[in-house]
């Protein structure tokens, strides 16, 4: 039976985010889906961000301040405020389309079994940009295993049942990856989905929390959980596939003389060109991984007109 939802929660932590502020909160405003409280978490800002939410006048704009303590401290405070069983996500410097709300709840009325949906996104950077579309996997098993390595789940585009993160508070003592950290503790626990369209623009910046923030707690993790896979292996390829994560883990995350062994005994183009990576300076690799040149390569051959006037409207 089709799952009825009246309303939503929209919730948007904010940490000095005033430069893209405004187009955030315009493209949550605009949304054709109107039955939903926006929650703003001002994390202790010290530029102009809460001047400039006080000049929407929209009486489901409901704005907290808080003493700064980052992000993971921002959501759980925001969470337990938000009054719907499902809360939508949005971050201050991305952008929804106008339909984003409207097809996520009629998509997951058509699939009760759903707790946390995404979609999936188009990645652009300033002035208007569009540098690439990335098509992250749909299935629950697919994401499953997708969170092996990379974290699939938009947080700009994702929707959950408030329950679930009222139950599994996000790690505060993180400065990054807080979302990947806890949706991968989750993973056994609920049921994910992505939808097959691109409701979310997300701004590719240089000096985000993803790019600059530490990994060691993140690589932790993934690398327990990877070796703890070898060790209870049953067969060839269990092992096979956990060093596979174990080498990648290594090159985005950890020790990049760690994953040449593996690259260089497993011949693949892909695994070659990695092995011939480690050997960068930290400057040049970090900006040659976080340049997504595999999706930059395949947007060459997309038509991207459709998504550059869609994104210069959600601008204005």
């Amino acid at each position: 039976m089709p799952e009825e939802i009246k309303n939503v929660s929209v919730l948007m932590p904010v940490f000095n985010g005033g430069k893209y502020l405004s187009g955030a909160i315009k493209s949550i405003l605009a949304q054709s889906y109107r039955e939903f409280e926006f929650i703003i978490i001002d994390d202790g800002s010290t530029d102009n961000t809460a001047e400039l939410i006080k000049k929407f006048n929209d009486s489901r704009i409901k704005y907290h301040y808080t003493e700064h303590n980052g992000t993971s401290a921002a959501m759980n405070y925001g969470i337990c405020l938000c009054r719907s069983e499902w809360i939508a996500r949005i971050d201050a410097d991305d952008l929804n389309t106008s339909n984003r709300l409207e097809k996520e709840i009629a998509f997951l009325a058509d699939n009760p079994g759903v707790d946390i949906l995404s979609s999936w996104s188009v990645y652009f950077r300033d002035p208007a940009k569009i540098l690439f579309l990335l098509k992250e996997p749909q299935t629950h098993a697919a994401i499953h295993k997708y969170l092996d390595l990379h974290n699939p789940i938009n947080q700009s585009a994702m929707i959950f049942r408030k329950s679930i993160f009222t139950a599994n508070r996000f790690n505060e003592s993180l400065d990054c990856n807080e979302d990947y950290e806890l949706l991968y503790r989750l993973r056994d626990e609920v049921t994910f989905a992505i939808m097959p369209e691109f409701l979310v623009y997300t701004r590719l910046r240089p000096d985000s929390r993803t790019l600059t923030g530490t990994r060691g707690n993140l690589f932790n993790m993934l690398h327990t959980a990877a070796f703890k896979k070898i060790v209870d292996s049953k067969s060839k390829g269990e092992h096979f596939y956990s060093a596979q994560v174990i080498a990648w883990l290594n090159y985005f995350y950890g020790s990049r003389s760690d994953s040449r062994g593996y690259f260089r005994n497993s011949f693949s183009l892909k695994n070659i060109a990695a092995y011939l990576t480690t050997f960068l300076p930290d400057k040049y690799f970090f900006k040659f991984i976080n340049s997504h040149v595999r999706y930059r390569l395949a947007a060459l051959f997309t038509n991207k007109s459709h998504y550059k006037k869609e994104l210069n409207l959600l601008l204005k």
